[in-house]
């Protein structure tokens, strides 16, 4: 029960583009990489065995991939979050996963009460606060990734003390953002945004500092050498949290 239904509705499709338009941006670096080989090849030089960071279908635990304490720290959320895992929506991600406020959840009689006195319900308990997702099926390369930003005629972006390419979304009269960047740790593409009704441009940031500098080569690995799992302190439909 929302008063902007029009307004989230919006931003769900703008952003569903986004995760698109990285998909499309997947398969060009994997044409990329096979023509860079093939010119290697050509020259008669000896072939450079590439592997992408995570096997080709190879889905990594939301659990694993996100460092939920250091989360919990950095946004300055009171009450305790849950991870779901948004795999389904990213087909071409090793892993997607949203933060979801923790709180009681408010009847349709708080959520009236808080419209009436704010104006706006906001990002409430049960919401998506931010989603993180990591594209690590392909080879890439930061200098290819920087010029695709300006392919897109996306933004430059040094706000986070380190490069990315940043997409500005229209969500009524907010302006939120999508933060994407080539991770010099696990060559993984990380993308980065807010949820549905999530406008706090600032928290998005937050989000994506916490992702890049938690991320790394321990969290998206795979079969024998993945860590073991973290006994499970949470739940968020059916996904379990540090």
């Amino acid at each position: 029960m929302r008063a902007a239904i029009a307004i989230v509705a919006s931003a769900v499709t703008l952003l569903a583009a986004c995760s698109k338009g990285e998909n499309a941006g997947a398969e060009e670096a994997r044409k990329a990489a096979e023509a860079e080989q093939k010119a290697r090849e050509a020259r008669g030089e000896p072939a450079k065995k590439m592997a992408p960071p995570v096997p080709g279908e190879t889905h990594i635990p939301c659990e694993q991939l996100l460092d939920l304490p250091a989360y919990q720290t950095a946004i300055g959320e009171v009450e305790p979050m849950t991870v779901r895992d948004m795999g389904k929506n990213e087909p071409e991600a090793a892993a997607s996963c949203s933060l979801i406020r923790g709180g009681k959840k408010l009847t349709d009689a708080e959520q009236q009460a808080k419209l009436k006195k704010e104006g706006r319900l906001g990002v409430i308990p049960g919401d998506e606060i931010c989603n993180v997702t990591a594209y690590c099926w392909t080879i890439e390369d930061p200098d290819r990734f920087r010029k695709k930003c300006a392919t897109r005629k996306e933004t430059d972006d040094d706000s986070m003390g380190s490069y990315a390419c940043r997409q500005t979304v229209a969500v009524g009269a907010f302006d939120v953002y999508v933060y994407r960047f080539f991770d010099a740790d696990t060559k993984c593409i990380l993308q980065v945004k807010g949820g549905a009704s999530q406008t706090d441009a600032e928290i998005t940031r937050k989000c994506a500092i916490t992702a890049r500098d938690t991320i790394g080569p321990a969290t998206i690995a795979v079969g024998k050498n993945a860590p073991a799992p973290a006994a499970p302190a949470g739940s968020d439909s059916g996904s379990a949290t540090k």
